[in-house]
């Protein structure tokens, strides 16, 4: 069966890509790879960002409009059952106030606080927070989109994650046309210091936990452990590094050899970005980056950082950058929309991104 099922597999993926089969067992062998690396084996055809892929549809195949979202639940306005319960109880207490307008310039406090991973944030009642790249994204394209929003200010408090989600909220910072400053909290490390690394100008406080230019990866093999209980496991597997992310058993030599590939090339990736970010070269951010760590002020003498200062003083600066007169009031839009404790409990209550 598996063998015949591989054959399937093999077949269907050379006809696509024209590609040979023995290619196509190749790449399969050698996998996993990076986006990159799959467009150089044939298996992909272009590496591109999700927005670049809305123009590539408009542009290369004519479409005069993209329905974004499409089929996209609806808000229920019902106020009936358990749902409808939090919902009113959420307005009750307030969760989301709206104040009157008082037409000052606004500037966006975007927050980004928890364990980065793909997704939406979640957080819960024992104070564990999640840094979703939807929510993120959507809350800087959100900021990005209001004309009375003149400048963002990313607040970060975060260890860092998942690689693919901070390139995704580093992409959206980067593609905002407002200025972007980063004010890091008490940790903005790895994926945390990522997506710092996209805006137009970073503040740590002195005691912040930040860099950690790196990537670390792994598993837990408990193969043994079952052994050790009388409960065995047979595996039957097709393509050399099948198993590369099975908890029964550890790396063999070429699930290793794989791994540290990709690992190696989201490293290169990452450094690149912060040379490209920072008065700094390559070779000056590899002499920083491999998983060290600093503090604020260690980080600001390696031009990891460019100033010390509180949230209040990224967003004077954020005003600066804006054309606005330090003296001139403005009002702070805070994003994304704060959770509220029955969400906390019971998840959200509708399915749209925060």
């Amino acid at each position: 069966l598996i063998d015949d099922y591989f054959e399937l597999i093999v077949e269907t993926i050379a006809a696509d890509r024209k590609m040979t089969p023995e290619a196509v067992k190749s790449a399969i062998d050698t996998g996993p790879h990076t986006a990159g690396a799959a467009k150089k084996l044939g298996l992909i055809d272009r590496v591109a960002y999700e927005d670049e892929v809305r123009d590539l549809v408009t542009k290369e195949f004519g479409a005069a409009k993209i329905a974004e979202k499409y089929g996209k639940k609806k808000i229920d306005t019902d106020f009936s059952g358990l749902a409808g319960m939090m919902k009113m109880m959420n307005l009750m207490m307030g969760v989301e106030p709206r104040g009157r307008a008082s037409g000052n310039a606004k500037i966006a406090v975007v927050y980004a606080s928890g364990i980065i991973m793909t997704g939406r944030s979640m957080s819960d009642m024992l104070g564990g927070e999640v840094l979703g790249s939807e929510t993120l994204v959507a809350a800087i394209e959100k900021a990005a989109a209001d004309k009375d929003v003149k400048a963002i200010v990313l607040r970060i408090d975060s260890p860092g994650g998942s690689a693919l989600a901070s390139d995704l909220m580093w992409r959206a910072l980067k593609k905002c046309d407002k200025p972007v400053v980063a004010s890091m909290g008490n940790t903005a490390a790895s994926g945390g210091y990522y997506i710092a690394a996209g805006t137009d100008a970073i503040f740590a406080e002195p005691g912040t936990l930040t860099g950690s230019i790196g990537v670390v990866g792994g598993k837990l093999a408990i193969g043994g452990v079952f052994e050790k209980i009388g409960l065995t496991t047979t595996v039957i597997s097709r393509g050399q590094n099948s198993g590369a992310l099975s908890g029964n058993s550890g790396f063999s030599d070429t699930e290793r050899a794989a791994m540290r590939k990709l690992m190696e090339d989201i490293y290169d990736q990452f450094t690149g970005k912060v040379a490209d970010a920072r008065p700094l070269s390559l070779e000056e951010v590899q002499k920083l980056a491999r998983g060290r760590v600093y503090t604020g002020r260690q980080a600001k003498e390696d031009k990891l950082v460019d100033e010390l200062g509180t949230l209040d003083d990224a967003i004077q600066h954020a005003k600066k950058l804006a054309g606005i007169a330090p003296e001139t009031e403005v009002d702070r839009l805070v994003l994304p929309k704060p959770t509220s404790p029955f969400e906390a409990l019971f998840g959200p209550i509708d399915g749209d991104v925060r």
